[in-house]
């Protein structure tokens, strides 16, 4: 039995489920091998397609590769097949679609031809003799106008008589949106791949009858953090970009005691990619947090702890930054917690984006805020969720009661709850979850949450949703541990995790 979805699906998150699922082992060629069957299945359940003439019109990219797949199995069953490559076999952009025109090389019965000009297209009696047509130029993500040839074939298509298929989007259609790009086929069916992609709910006129098709993609790449979670945050930069275009983070944290902290998560937030970290600290620890780095920016609170007195100041620097990290080392005095509170509710009225952890949590425990989960991260171990619930817990060995009290966590404080341990738990109070398993029993050594706490930070400034940001953020700290611990053991620091950063980040 595969899986199907019937909610419709974003680019983004569509990009993301393939690469999960290659991250799980089952390569992008598997599956668009399972994609071809299903389009050619479908199509075999709505036609007689025995001795039928089926014109395939393929483009030079994985939806081209559907295409190709789809011939072989409609071949098998009977059909008089003949597909065409719109452009040039060297455009082919996918390797997997290079794999399948070989294949069909050898295959006499499906008679294949190129079409790299108008004028080709125009003299091809294909589009008129056909039974049956499948659209496999354009695949989900287009973003521009249809281009020649692909331009004349669209037209000629819709010219057709034949019953027109379109594989997962009806080429010339925007997948995110509906939008046309000037043209698009008109599709009497189109057989999405795995769930309907946004733009086919405001494209009816172009999609005729949906046809969902699994194309086996298993449940845990959804549920499971992969390197597709990690994509969306590790794009190239425009070569436009400013100072700042990639997050202002501000660090509120350190104590009369504690220094490293604080420092930490400023730190790993620039290796993470951050343009400007700073530091807000009581005045005891500020000259031991801006030996640790020249690149920190750092400033004290005028108080030995933060206080009442140093709300206001750390309310101007929450106005002047993109996301807050909120409570490494702020330590747990009476004085703080009110401090924190007085923050919090500031945050909570303008929707600053946050991060809350450590002493952080703890301080928010009794305020009885609440935040926007879109915006706002708590990152709590075990013990830490307990005194967010002000519950007693038992062990947490149990993952469904780890789940459920996360969960538990994060309608209480609308916020995304990105619970660490073995294995971490991304919950929104929507009820969305996503599990991490990267990670090494090393990484118990003190200061890697704060490591986290940056990371997550960082991603949260993308503007990408808090949910996507945590997930991401967990799969990339657990990556960084491991590759700290292939060259430490169990030897490793928070500051090994740290430099390992720029390796899973560019991979």
């Amino acid at each position: 039995m595969f899986i199907v979805e019937n909610e419709p699906i974003s680019n983004l998150d569509m990009r993301i489920l393939e690469l999960n699922t290659e991250y799980l082992g089952i390569t992008l060629g598997m599956l668009m091998q399972q994609a071809g069957r299903e389009i050619a299945r479908a199509i075999e359940e709505h036609e007689d397609v025995d001795a039928s003439k089926i014109a395939i019109f393929c483009g030079s990219g994985g939806n081209g590769g559907d295409g190709m797949v789809a011939a072989r199995h409609l071949h098998e069953a009977g059909a008089n097949v003949e597909l065409y490559v719109v452009g040039t076999k060297d455009r082919f952009s996918s390797s997997d679609t290079i794999d399948n025109w070989r294949i069909l090389e050898k295959i006499d019965g499906i008679n294949k031809d190129t079409l790299p000009t108008e004028s080709s297209i125009k003299k091809c009696n294909a589009f008129n003799d056909a039974d049956i047509i499948i659209d496999a130029l354009l695949g989900f993500g287009l973003s521009s106008n249809v281009r020649e040839p692909i331009r004349t074939a669209i037209k000629k298509i819709n010219k057709s008589v034949a019953t027109i298929y379109a594989v997962d989007v009806p080429s010339g259609i925007d997948s995110e949106t509906g939008k046309i790009w000037e043209v698009a086929v008109e599709a009497d069916y189109t057989v999405t791949l795995h769930a309907p992609k946004m733009g086919l709910m405001n494209a009816a006129k172009n999609t005729g009858n949906v046809i969902v098709a699994a194309i086996g993609i298993p449940p845990e790449a959804k549920t499971n953090c992969g390197k597709g979670d990690l994509w969306p945050f590790t794009r190239p930069r425009r070569k436009n970009s400013h100072k700042g275009d990639f997050g202002r983070i501000l660090v509120i944290g350190g104590s009369d005691i504690y220094s490293g902290a604080p420092a930490l998560s400023a730190m790993a937030a620039l290796r993470s990619g951050a343009d400007l970290v700073s530091i807000l600290a009581p005045e005891p620890v500020v000259p031991a947090i801006r030996s640790y780095s020249p690149n920190l920016m750092v400033e004290g609170t005028g108080t030995s702890i933060l206080n009442s007195e140093a709300v206001e100041k750390a309310l101007d620097r929450v106005r002047e930054n993109d996301v807050i990290a909120l409570g490494p080392g702020l330590g747990r005095n009476e004085e703080t917690v009110c401090a924190v509170h007085d923050i919090l509710e500031e945050i909570a009225d303008v929707g600053k984006p946050i991060v809350i952890d450590a002493d952080g949590l703890k301080a928010m425990a009794s305020s009885g805020i609440t935040l926007e989960p879109t915006t706002s991260i708590l990152t709590p171990h075990w013990g830490e969720l307990g005194v967010l619930l002000e519950a007693k817990l038992g062990d947490g060995r149990d993952p469904e009661e780890r789940l459920r009290r996360a969960t538990e966590g994060a309608v209480k404080f609308n916020s995304t709850i990105l619970l660490k341990g073995p294995i971490d738990i991304i919950v929104s109070p929507d009820g969305r979850y996503k599990l991490n398993h990267t990670g090494c029993p090393a990484m118990t050594v003190g200061g890697t949450g704060d490591v986290l706490t940056g990371i997550t930070a960082v991603f949260l400034a993308r503007g990408l949703g808090a949910f996507r940001a945590a997930a991401a953020a967990a799969f990339a700290s657990g990556k960084a541990g491991e590759n700290a611990f292939e060259n430490f053991g169990n030897h490793i620091t928070a500051t090994d995790c740290i430099e390992a950063l720029p390796v899973v980040l560019s991979r």
